[in-house]
């Protein structure tokens, strides 16, 4: 056993010493041992991005300590492709594993930003380490035994069997799916011909080519049984006269994911497969199919049957099930969140069918509206009723059509709840007066939001600044959207009250970027991820769109689309992306859980339950949206910002 030293400790080493005694497992060591200990310590600087350790190079000589800052393990496969093993901040160790071994570094470790580490000599740690068995347990725990965990459970993933559709459609182009090459004809060919083609081709679609070989139009079989058979045509006529035009195509290198959402948006079983602008592939419904078990398309098409509200319950609770489903094979917050949207869009045109049905013809065009996060197609697994109105102005002050609107509107309300779609707590809905209005009321409502912005009716109005046509008549929400693009770039006013509304909520840091947690109530020790985290991100992207005049509502495309105006930095940009992946996907994980365990379905998470990595990236995700909220704050901030703290 080793003595305590006679000399006193200088200032540098209390300050170390200080440092020390809050820190596993150097914190369990003897007061006299931390201070021999510290004078042998060395402070070193990293810069953000820098390797501290390569892997397959030499052995690390000491142990390392972070004092500020974080870094990042992990290895780098053969194609170049980095695979994060773990993320250590202030107050972690690393370089353990590198040290022991006494021959090469295993894994790099590198700063994702500007870092200080304490350093620990190797002969000083292996003499703690046989010495002090608390300190031995802690570091095998800590260090070691993670590496395995988190080794065995990357093994696992990576080896899963291929056979995984849904797994397939987010690693899969297109290109490769599509099983169908394009059988190609002429505008000029008769329908005599197309058909013969068809049928000795065996394809199930047929690509019309126009200038320069590319896609002016596409025939179904479906088309000449609902088209040609139906309405009795002459065989000598042009196919073009049957054909869908313009083609819904996608290029043959975008994931089938994408394939799969236009298919669904478009509600069309064949998608032209393009390579470079020309025809390569028909990609089908069946062909997607064949990828999945229990596909979305399926969920869709069943939903597409039903021809009562209460088929539509039950086809509902297909659909709720995609949703785990998605999660499970590792799909993109976002993607599983645009699928549940695609779905719940579905089963609104059908309840506006079966409305439709029941009333009769409506009296005036008119297009339901989704708003909110429904608008944004971004509602996760606590989903309510956001939704609205537009009718044609000719129905404006006629009281029969006004009467048939508002029983259209609480047969969809109803419908809804009884598919499982709670009322919006807000009123925030169709079936609400205040939100059921010809174009010309619509017109003067964002009128008066934008032009006379106030804090508080700003705040009321921000979800139909999300809005999103559903069904009906789009060009109605097309002259909405455009009116209120065109006040919103004028809107000085409104765009520094939005900007104010959009810094207030800070995300929860505290000094050396620790986590601020509620400290009494239901939800004491724990943080609102949507209150602190995903809304200032919407609520950034939002702003940033309207100041710009883009017309994307999804807030990763408006984030994408904001990188082609150079309003703020490019990797920014794409780091609060990332950073609304990881919170959305927070929310989405937590939400499932507690709808598994029969509890309130809400947003707060208790830190302490997450990985050490997931509090790290959290940490990361938080820092992030700092930065943007400056951003704004630099921007936008003007002498009414006083007026609207109060």
């Amino acid at each position: 056993m080793s003595t305590p030293p006679s000399s006193s400790s200088s200032v540098v080493t209390e300050t170390v010493v200080s440092f020390l005694k809050n820190i596993p497992p150097v914190q369990f060591l003897p007061a006299w041992e931390l201070a021999t200990l510290a004078p042998a310590m060395a402070l070193e600087y990293f810069p953000k991005g820098s390797v501290i350790l390569r892997a397959g190079y030499s052995a690390a000589e000491s142990l390392y300590l972070v004092q500020k800052g974080a870094v990042k393990l992990g290895l780098r496969s053969g194609v170049g492709k980095e695979l994060v093993l773990d993320m250590r901040s202030e107050g972690e160790l690393f370089g353990l594993l590198s040290m022991m071994g006494r021959d090469v570094t295993r894994l790099d470790v590198s700063a994702v930003e500007d870092t200080i580490c304490y350093t620990i000599p190797a002969a000083r740690v292996q003499h703690l380490i046989s010495t002090y068995t608390e300190f031995a347990d802690y570091l095998l725990r800590t260090s070691i035994t993670r590496y395995m965990d988190r080794s065995l459970a990357e093994l696992r993933e990576r080896t899963r069997l291929l056979g995984d559709g849904e797994r397939l459609l987010y690693t899969l182009t297109a290109g490769v799916v599509a099983q169908e090459p394009p059988t190609v004809c002429a505008p000029t060919t008769t329908l005599r011909e197309a058909a013969r083609l068809l049928s000795t081709s065996g394809a199930t679609a047929l690509v019309v080519a126009g200038d320069e070989g590319r896609a002016a139009g596409i025939v179904t079989d479906r088309d000449f049984s609902g088209k040609v058979v139906a309405h009795d045509l002459a065989g000598d006529l042009p196919v073009a006269g049957i054909m869908s035009s313009p083609v819904i195509s996608i290029e043959s290198g975008a994931p089938a994911f994408e394939a799969l959402l236009a298919m669904l948006r478009r509600n069309i079983h064949h998608l032209l497969v393009t390579h470079e602008g020309l025809p390569k592939a028909v990609l089908s419904d069946h062909d997607l199919l064949l990828l999945q078990g229990k596909s979305p398309l399926s969920v869709a098409r069943h939903i597409d049957q039903q021809t009562s509200v209460e088929g539509l319950a039950a086809a509902r609770k297909r659909a709720a099930e995609l949703l785990p489903l998605l999660m499970r094979e590792g799909a993109r917050a976002s993607h599983i969140t645009r699928v549940l949207a695609s779905i719940n869009d579905r089963l609104t045109a059908k309840i506006l069918e079966l409305a439709e049905a029941r009333l009769g013809a409506p009296p005036a065009p008119y297009c339901w509206v989704a708003t909110g996060s429904e608008g944004r197609a971004e509602q996760t697994f606590q989903t309510d009723q956001d939704n609205a109105l537009i009718y044609a102005d000719a129905a404006a002050g006629d009281a029969a059509a006004e009467a048939y609107f508002a029983r259209l509107a609480e047969f969809v309300r109803d419908a809804l709840v009884a598919c499982g779609y709670p009322l919006c707590t807000g009123g925030y809905m169709a079936a609400n007066p205040e939100w059921r209005l010809p174009l010309k009321s619509w017109q003067e409502r964002f009128r008066v939001w934008i032009s006379e912005a106030r804090r508080r009716s700003v705040e009321d109005a921000l979800i139909f600044f999300d809005m999103r046509p559903v069904a009906g008549d789009a060009s109605l929400y097309g002259a909405l959207a455009a009116h209120n693009r065109q006040l919103a770039a004028e809107g000085g006013l409104f765009r520094s009250v939005l900007a104010f509304i959009s810094t207030e909520n800070k995300p929860p840091l505290g000094f050396f970027r620790t986590l601020v947690l509620e400290r009494s109530g239901d939800h004491k020790n724990e943080l609102d991820l949507k209150l602190c985290g995903t809304a200032p991100i919407v609520n950034a992207a939002r702003l940033f769109a309207l100041s710009y005049g883009i017309e994307a509502v999804n807030t990763i495309d408006r984030l994408s689309a904001l990188s082609n105006v150079a309003v703020v930095e490019p990797e920014l940009l794409r780091e609060l992306g990332e950073a609304f992946e990881f919170l959305l996907l927070l929310r989405l994980e937590l939400q499932l859980g507690q709808a598994r365990a029969g509890q309130a379905l809400g947003n707060h998470v208790r830190p302490a339950s997450l990985t050490h990595l997931q509090r790290n990236l959290l940490r990361e995700a938080f820092h992030t949206i700092a930065r943007i909220q400056s951003v704004i704050d630099s921007q936008y901030r003007s002498a009414i910002w006083s007026q609207l703290g109060r």
